[in-house]
């Protein structure tokens, strides 16, 4: 069963750039693993300066292994600063496809 994970990230106004050319970073490192970036967007509306990635993956230890994956990574001190340095707030949430979703998507 696939699980989602649903990154909330606000985010420094003057960090999105850093951000978005960290994230391109982190999207190499833990796709090859297993997860897969499904969609991001940015707040239009509400709290500007909002992002919100939904990952999909094969079950919690695929979760797991990215996180190892990405702690493990050469690079993993220069992007946690960067994360550390860009955003306010993140929130993270797993879950499960759910219920009411049309089959074929």
């Amino acid at each position: 069963m696939a699980i989602y994970m649903q990154s909330t990230i606000e985010l420094r106004a003057d960090g999105i750039e850093r951000f978005t050319e960290t994230m391109k970073e982190v999207i190499a490192i833990v796709e090859p693993i297993g997860w897969r970036l499904v969609t991001a967007v940015m707040h239009v509306t509400g709290r500007l300066h909002t992002g919100i990635d939904l990952w999909e993956m094969e079950d919690l230890n695929t979760y797991q292994l990215g996180l190892a994956t990405l702690r493990g990574h050469p690079r993993f001190a220069a992007i946690g600063k960067v994360l550390s340095e860009t955003i306010e707030r993140e929130t993270v949430v797993l879950g499960v496809r759910a219920g009411w979703v049309p089959e074929g998507r």
